[in-house]
C-alpha cells in the first residue's frame, strides 16, 4: 500500500473567505507530486528571468520547476496585500500549527516549502528541512535546523564538515541568486506585492543566516553542556 505524505495549509482571508493548499509528496524523496497547471503562465517558462546560476537547459526543461508549483498559490492569493492579516492553519502528520500573521509571512512559508520540494537543483538541497517542516520558525530555530541538516548531509556524503561552514555559506550565496530570480518572475506574475515581499522575506534569511550562524551557535552552546560530560564506554 502506498503512503501519501501531505502538508495542508488552510487560509482564513480578510474578506471572510477561505482557501487551502493540499501539498502531497513522494514518500521516499519528499519531492512535491502535485500536478502542475494544465496551461502554465508565461512567467513559469524556464528562460523567462532564468536565474543566472541555473544549470537547467531549455532544451530539456521547458518550465522552472518551483515556478510551476507556485502558479496556483500566487493566483489564488493575488487579491491580498502584504500586510493583510490572515489566519493560517498548517496540518502535517501528527501536528497542527496555527498562526495569525501577515499575508507576506504566510505566503513566504508556502513558497519556501514549494521551492525546497521542487526539482530546482539549488533549492532541493533544503528538502531535508521541508521533510520536517516548521512553519513560521524564528532565526535561532532556522539556524539550528540548517546546521544540523548540513552536518548530517556531510555525514551521508562521506566527508567531514569544513571549518567555519564555508561550504554552507557558498550554498546560501547560490540560494540568494535563486531567490532574486524568483522575485523577478513573481513581479511579472502579480500586480500586488505579497508574493514579491514573501520572496524578499525568504531571501532575508538566505542573506543574513550565514553571518548569523556563529552568533546563534554561541547562543545554543549552553544547551550542549551535558555532552561535554559524556565519557566513552570502557572497552
Amino acid at each position: 500500500m502506498s503512503v501519501r505524505l501531505g502538508i495542508l495549509y488552510r487560509f482564513d482571508l480578510p474578506d471572510g473567505s477561505r482557501t487551502h493548499f493540499d501539498f502531497q509528496f513522494d514518500p521516499v524523496s519528499f519531492r512535491l507530486t502535485n500536478p502542475p497547471p494544465a496551461t502554465p503562465p508565461f512567467w513559469t517558462e524556464l528562460e523567462f528571468s532564468q536565474c543566472t546560476n541555473c544549470p537547467l537547459k531549455g532544451s530539456d526543461t521547458t518550465h522552472c520547476p518551483p515556478a510551476l508549483h507556485m502558479a496556483d498559490a500566487t493566483q489564488r492569493l493575488a487579491g491580498l496585500v502584504s500586510f493583510d492579516t490572515v489566519s493560517v492553519t498548517v496540518e502535517q502528520g501528527e501536528r497542527t500549527v496555527a498562526a495569525v500573521t501577515s499575508a507576506q509571512a504566510a505566503l513566504s512559508s508556502v513558497l519556501g516549502l514549494i521551492m525546497a520540494t521542487s526539482a530546482c537543483p539549488w533549492t532541493q538541497l533544503l528538502r531535508p528541512m521541508a521533510r520536517f517542516h516548521l512553519p513560521f520558525a524564528d532565526e535561532t530555530e532556522t539556524v539550528y535546523r540548517i546546521v544540523t541538516m548540513y552536518l548530517l548531509a556531510r555525514e551521508f556524503a562521506g566527508g567531514s564538515p569544513d571549518s567555519g561552514f564555508g561550504s554552507l555559506a557558498e550554498i546560501y550565496q547560490n540560494l540568494h541568486v535563486v531567490n532574486r530570480g524568483m522575485a523577478r518572475r513573481l513581479g511579472a506574475a502579480m500586480s500586488t506585492d505579497p508574493a514579491q515581499n514573501a520572496m524578499a522575506l525568504l531571501d532575508s534569511y538566505t542573506a543574513l543566516l550565514p553571518a548569523a550562524i556563529e552568533d546563534s551557535l554561541e547562543e545554543l552552546r549552553p544547551l550542549f553542556e551535558g555532552w561535554k560530560r559524556q565519557k566513552p564506554d570502557p572497552i
